[in-house]
């Protein structure tokens, strides 16, 4: 376990735990925190034996969105655009990173908590989660790409009303809109989360990280007709590994031996 000022950071058996701990401020984002994100994401982008990265904070808030105290201090658009851009840029990374990711939302995962959960491949939420896009709340708007990954994630009248009126919806509301896609009970909530997180990693880390390539390619616009060729490529490489070795000779025993 690794402890920073606003993270706390652990690997293990294939999956890696970042949980925001700013809890005096329900989690909000400040220039720390990023920075201390990007170092971590830096160094989990280059470890091949990650399939999973799980985000979560605690019971009371996911991420409250950025810090308004500490953003407050600036006043122009020339000085506040390379902070959202630098977050904006974060969560693309996070959005992009090979494995499996999960935002775990325990309580609320508001403005732009909202936004990072957008940016996971998975929502897992308890029962008493919060959800909202409520910039609009304080006269702002979406500044870290939240927007566009919720419109794509779910549908663009949906994502309009929610990013308009800064609604708060709560998780059934957020399952039904498929933003958050499964609801767990809030007992022993991270050991489901666990559970849930285990079903990705498998023998040969390759598996995830091959169609994680292929979701990304397709979300960002990659021609149909150039999956033929990607796909091959990803079980050639698959084809000659350890693990697809091992797994044949395992089925061929098996089959034998019932034969």
């Amino acid at each position: 376990m690794f402890i920073m000022n606003t993270l706390i950071t652990h690997k293990k058996d294939g999956i890696g735990w970042i949980q925001f701990h700013r809890p005096a401020v329900r989690n909000a984002v400040n220039q720390e925190m990023m920075a201390e994100l990007e170092h971590v994401i830096t160094e989990w982008e280059q470890d091949e034996t990650l399939q999973v990265v799980v985000l979560y904070g605690d019971e009371k808030a996911f991420v409250s969105g950025g810090d308004v105290e500490a953003f407050h201090q600036i006043h122009t658009k020339e000085e506040i655009y390379p902070v959202m851009k630098r977050m904006g840029d974060l969560l693309q990374r996070i959005s992009e990173l090979k494995c499996i990711t999960i935002a775990a939302v325990e309580g609320i995962a508001v403005g732009g908590g909202c936004e990072i959960v957008t940016s996971c491949d998975f929502c897992l939420a308890s029962k008493k989660a919060k959800l909202g896009m409520i910039q609009s709340r304080i006269a702002i708007t979406t500044g870290w790409g939240g927007a566009s990954r919720l419109m794509n994630k779910i549908g663009k009248p949906n994502a309009l009303k929610m990013l308009i009126t800064g609604e708060v919806i709560d998780v059934e509301r957020a399952k039904e809109m498929q933003l958050v896609d499964e609801v767990i009970e809030s007992s022993h909530f991270l050991e489901k989360v666990k559970v849930f997180a285990q079903q990705f990693v498998l023998p040969s880390p390759m598996i995830g990280r091959a169609y994680k390539e292929v979701a990304l390619a397709l979300e960002q616009g990659t021609p149909l007709s150039a999956f033929a060729k990607i796909e091959a490529i990803n079980c050639a490489d698959c084809w000659e590994a350890e693990e697809h070795v091992q797994a044949v000779e395992r089925f061929l025993a098996k089959r034998n031996k019932v034969d």
